[in-house]
């Protein structure tokens, strides 16, 4: 079985590197041992060689210095010069094939490669030509994976990077932005960094002080008791600016309806609607409690 597994351990080193090597008369142990280094040399080859894996590591972190200007030599990554990274959430299921359209479609330079980060989480480095809208982009990103690919998908991005030892901040800003746009701002498919509003604070706050807030807020009240259908005046009230006419409008409501329910609102939660202080409390209070309810649920696109 040992011996096996090192012919196994040696061909797939010879693919690697074009080395054929050949091992024999070891006894038992020193064959398994063989094929434990044989394994962990393949790794170590691959990790290098294998322009993915580099780029890869690259956002982790874990390379830099001058085995990073080693790989970006090997690799063709431009050390001088803008570039932009974007971060493509999808489903698991769905991201090879949002790999390959991704390559077919956004890869128009030397410099741009697209790759998989992991397993939901792809990534697209953009050369900066000075003539590109950055958002523009990723909003074409999204709907070409969805119109050609059927494939659902957030985009988020970051700004102008000088050199390729920032991509590792910017991913971990990046993927930071589509945890805070899932948590608050679902009905965005494109995130940038640089503008995530007020749903950066409360993602930073500690758990202790927001559950603080929300008993301030609503006392013995549980605001997990607004059904979908309060939230959603709730929301149209907010889009339309706190207008009574254009929400109901929006609705398909009579005035008078909206009027009815947004006192029922205040009767559940304390709070009227109508007064602005008021509509302020409860938005933020609404926001702090959906992040609480994110930490607690698995990811979704």
């Amino acid at each position: 079985m040992n011996e096996q597994t090192v012919e196994h351990a040696l061909v797939c080193l010879e693919k690697l590197t074009g080395l054929k090597l050949s091992i024999s008369g070891l006894s038992p142990e020193k064959e398994a041992e063989a094929a434990r280094q044989l394994t962990r040399l393949s790794t170590a080859y691959r990790e290098i060689y294998d322009k993915d894996n580099f780029l890869k590591n690259v956002l982790k972190g874990t390379i830099s210095g001058s085995d990073l200007a080693a790989g970006a030599a090997r690799f063709h990554l431009p050390v001088t010069g803008g570039r932009v990274l974007y971060v493509i959430e999808v489903k698991p299921r769905d991201a090879q094939s949002a790999l390959k359209i991704l390559r077919q479609m956004f890869i128009t330079h030397s410099g741009d490669f697209a790759f998989a980060a992991d397993s939901r989480r792809l990534a697209l480095i953009k050369t900066d030509h000075g003539e590109e809208d950055w958002e523009e982009t990723a909003h074409t990103i999204v709907d070409i994976l969805n119109t050609d690919g059927m494939i659902r998908a957030r985009a988020a991005y970051g700004k102008v990077l000088a050199s390729p030892d920032l991509l590792a901040q910017s991913f971990r800003e990046s993927s930071v932005a589509l945890e805070i746009g899932r948590t608050f701002y679902s009905g965005r498919t494109v995130l940038s960094y640089e503008r995530l509003g007020i749903g950066r604070l409360i993602y930073r706050l500690p758990e202790e002080t927001s559950r603080q807030f929300l008993t301030e807020v609503f006392g013995d009240r549980n605001p997990e008791e607004l059904d979908d259908e309060t939230i959603g005046i709730i929301n149209a009230f907010f889009e339309n600016n706190l207008n009574i006419s254009e929400t109901a409008r929006q609705l398909y409501i009579h005035r008078n309806t909206l009027v009815y329910r947004l006192e029922k609102i205040r009767q559940l939660t304390g709070l009227d609607l109508r007064n602005f202080d008021d509509a302020v409390e409860l938005k933020i209070a609404m926001m702090v409690a959906s992040c609480l309810r994110a930490g607690s649920k698995g990811e979704d696109v």
